[in-house]
């Protein structure tokens, strides 16, 4: 008998109605803090992380399983995050594409949410007819939703250039969010819509930090992106990757030059392959020793990729090495590793790498990773 998985799908989805009225009976509990609410938002998003995987919906298994380990006062916004994407499962198959909810607007505004669950062609609309059925402006209405998911009011003044240059302008511009603060393991982004779980993890991938969202309405922020990059306010990001491949490779700046250091010569093939699509320069070595060699004598770089586990010197004793020379010691240095010990990651951030990321190389996000630690090393 021939599986007829579209068929199985439109079942799914059927059977998707069940999982939201659970989701949406969970939200007084969990926003009053009740014994045990926690613990069943948790079970609940554990079925829907297996159930989506098993019918061909990896995005709601991979948005339901931020649920799981989640903080408990976290909770709540990832819950209405979950209802927002299953709900545009269950009625189009297009997730959140389908059109923007103003359901858990409606709940922060004080609304009893059933009033507000048709979708609306943009955030920014959704905003603006939440606010006006009930009697308020939007700033009120951005209190009101940094209240309900334990978040600040983002202050849209003083952008950070250090957070800019962490987040790629093509995300900035599609996804009208802003990046507002950062330190080591933080970015805090002002958005519209604390509940988007895809942008979450998109931005923890393309950042290598936590994200923090902080509210902002849509249309303020807008305004202040507009005025940001069209008037040229943050340099810093049309040096990103876009900007970057459309810049010749023989430029000769040293930015735009990444040493690959590994002593297998098919993983510096792959590094070099993606590293040149994305539009830099390459130089190579096999170890340790040989790296501080071209790092004293050839042309200056704007980075160093290095293997964690290499003969002789490795990535480690590279660092050390790196961050005892003076003229090296600020040079950014990602780590490669296959190692999946979270002290040791802790070790390496300590004791001077930039960020590492895991083999096998995923290309998109090791371009992002490099092209973010190029852009917070610029001066």
């Amino acid at each position: 008998m021939t599986l007829d998985r579209e068929g199985l799908k439109l079942w799914y989805r059927g059977a998707l109605e069940r999982r939201l009225d659970e989701l949406r009976g969970l939200r007084v509990d969990l926003r009053e803090g009740r014994s045990g609410s926690y613990d069943a938002a948790r079970s609940v998003a554990q079925a829907l992380r297996g159930s989506g995987a098993t019918f061909g919906f990896p995005g709601l298994s991979a948005v339901a399983g931020q649920i799981e380990s989640a903080p408990d006062h976290s909770v709540l916004r990832r819950v209405d995050g979950l209802v927002e994407h299953v709900r545009g499962l269950a009625s189009a198959d297009r997730g959140r594409s389908s059109g923007v909810a103003a359901e858990w607007l409606d709940l922060a505004a004080g609304g009893d949410g059933a009033a507000d669950r048709a979708a609306f062609p943009t955030l920014a609309t959704a905003w603006e007819r939440v606010a006006g059925a009930h009697g308020l402006d939007e700033g009120e209405l951005a209190r009101r939703v940094a209240a309900r998911y334990g978040l600040h009011v983002a202050d849209l003044s003083r952008p950070s250039r250090a957070a800019l240059r962490l987040v790629p302008e093509a995300l900035i511009r599609s996804a009208g969010i802003l990046p507002v603060a950062e330190h080591s393991e933080v970015v805090t982004v002002a958005t519209g819509d604390p509940t988007d779980l895809e942008l979450e993890m998109e931005l923890g991938h393309l950042t290598g930090r936590a994200p923090v969202f902080a509210i902002a309405p849509p249309i303020e922020l807008e305004r202040a992106i507009s005025a940001l990059l069209e008037a040229g306010g943050a340099p810093s990001l049309v040096k990103g990757a876009r900007a970057r491949a459309s810049r010749p490779a023989s430029t000769g700046d040293a930015a735009e030059r990444v040493l690959v250091v590994d002593d297998d010569s098919g993983s510096r093939l792959l590094a070099r392959s993606v590293l040149e699509k994305g539009g830099y320069q390459v130089e190579e070595a096999g170890d340790g020793e040989e790296a501080m060699e071209r790092l004293g004598s050839a042309a200056p770089v704007g980075l160093v990729v290095a293997d964690l586990n290499m003969p002789g010197i490795d990535g480690l004793e590279l660092i050390w090495e790196m961050r005892s020379t003076a003229e090296l010691a600020h040079l950014p240095v990602i780590v490669v590793t296959g190692e999946t010990d979270e002290v040791l990651e802790t070790k390496l951030i300590e004791e001077g790498a930039d960020d590492y990321i895991r083999k096998p190389l995923d290309p998109r996000l090791f371009l992002a990773r490099v092209a973010a630690t190029i852009r917070r090393t610029e001066t």
